[in-house]
């Protein structure tokens, strides 16, 4: 994995606009998915999720204009807990050009040298270890049955051309004053039965059914390595579609690719995630 990223902050003012200067804020947040609990009534299979901890490696901020000019650029990483109450600052860009930006970018990405942000110190350690990018604790209830999970996803995606459906692409910086910017964190994402239809449900019972006692780690708890022993080809025919992604074969393979959606831009605002 190559990362062309450098260490700390540059500003680069590359565009004479009209006006003065102006700030952005950038914040990230988990929603009360992340928060507090995902509940039954959103699942199509009567399951809840609790999440204990939500932690993500956030790097690679950038706001430029698709001709190529930056306005700014930050390259190191950090790693937050967006299972604690957010929004929470991730960087703020000061004496920025006035004027539209219509380039936002960061990534969600495994990188050696990350630093604690709201993550606990112990944490960002293990990430860096394991080589992860996303790691989720939590579990999940129906009725008097409870599943947990402990997964770890060393994925590095990079999120561009982010849109928000209320104010459009990008970022416009306003002269002489500052505008907030949301990276949001969606974590029902990994829960949803299709990659690529708009009517995809969120459904547990299959991964549930993944916990064997004797397979792999104590009853009670589904691991990715359960995830791996379940074909797709196994379950319901209208659940769990790929839409034709490549390298998606068992469960795992399939949550793995979920995981990569995870990350948004001002609320329900999209980007193009790529993989590296």
């Amino acid at each position: 994995m190559k990362h062309k990223w450098m260490l700390g902050l540059s500003v680069l003012g590359l565009v004479s606009c009209s006006g003065s200067p102006g700030n952005v804020t950038f914040t990230t947040y988990g929603e009360d998915f992340i928060e507090k609990e995902i509940p039954a009534a959103a699942f199509a299979d009567g399951w809840s999720i609790r999440y204990s901890k939500f932690l993500v490696t956030l790097g690679e901020l950038k706001v430029s204009k698709h001709g190529g000019d930056v306005a700014a650029d930050r390259a190191d990483a950090r790693v937050f807990d967006v299972h604690k109450p957010g929004p929470v600052n991730v960087a703020a860009f000061t004496d920025l050009p006035s004027d539209t930006w219509d380039e936002v970018q960061y990534s969600i990405a495994p990188w050696p040298n990350a630093t604690a942000a709201t993550a606990d110190a112990a944490d960002v350690e293990q990430m860096k270890k394991e080589g992860w990018s996303i790691y989720v604790e939590g579990t999940a209830t129906k009725g008097s049955t409870t599943k947990r999970f402990r997964w770890g996803f060393p994925l590095n995606t990079l999120y561009e051309h982010c849109e928000s459906p209320d104010v459009g692409k990008g970022v416009t910086v306003p002269s002489g004053g500052t505008e907030t910017v949301q990276l949001t964190i969606h974590g029902d994402h990994l829960f949803f039965d299709d990659l690529q239809s708009a009517d995809a449900r969120m459904r547990f019972d299959a991964i549930a059914a993944a916990d064997k006692l004797g397979i792999v780690g104590p009853d009670g708890e589904v691991t990715l390595e359960e995830l791996a022993a379940v074909d797709l080809t196994e379950l319901p025919a209208n659940q769990y579609g790929t839409g034709g992604a490549a390298n998606v074969h068992n469960l795992r393979d399939f949550v793995s690719a979920l995981a990569r959606t995870l990350g948004h831009y001002r609320g329900e605002g999209e980007c193009a995630p790529r993989a590296r």
